[in-house]
């Protein structure tokens, strides 16, 4: 398992990506956009209404845990872990916590697990996941 460190998050894209300034060490600063590895979320640039609304809403949930995050954590299975549109692909942990955030979103219900197969938009499971978490 190979770890990046956040020393800034730039902005939250959508609810599975996000632009930071990830530290290299000695000074060295790297602008990188990263991919949550393992879910995908309904998306926020769409014509349908629905979806966009909780594309959104996983956006927000997605500021709101990084926030005031005093340190974020980037960790990734590979050293070389981009895919195919150049985006690091990882798991976030934010101040230490052991379970990453791409697993409290789907625990929480503003994420589906995702492994790279055909999408499957089931927006009712989200919305049950999210009233059983009372999130």
């Amino acid at each position: 398992m190979y770890q990046y460190y956040v020393r800034e998050v730039k902005s939250v894209v959508d609810g599975d990506t996000i632009d930071v300034v990830i530290d290299l060490g000695f000074n060295v600063l790297f602008e990188q956009r990263v991919r949550l590895a393992g879910i995908d979320t309904p998306e926020s640039r769409t014509s349908d209404k629905f979806e966009k609304s909780l594309g959104l809403e996983a956006k927000e949930y997605l500021k709101k845990q990084l926030k005031d995050a005093k340190s974020i954590v980037i960790r990734t299975e590979k050293m070389d872990s981009s895919e195919k549109y150049g985006r690091i692909l990882g798991w976030l942990y934010v101040n230490g916590e052991s379970e990453s955030i791409n697993n409290k979103m789907i625990n929480d219900g503003y994420a589906w697990g995702y492994l790279g197969e055909t999408k499957i938009k089931d927006f009712a499971a989200l919305a049950a996941q999210r009233s059983k978490s009372g999130k």
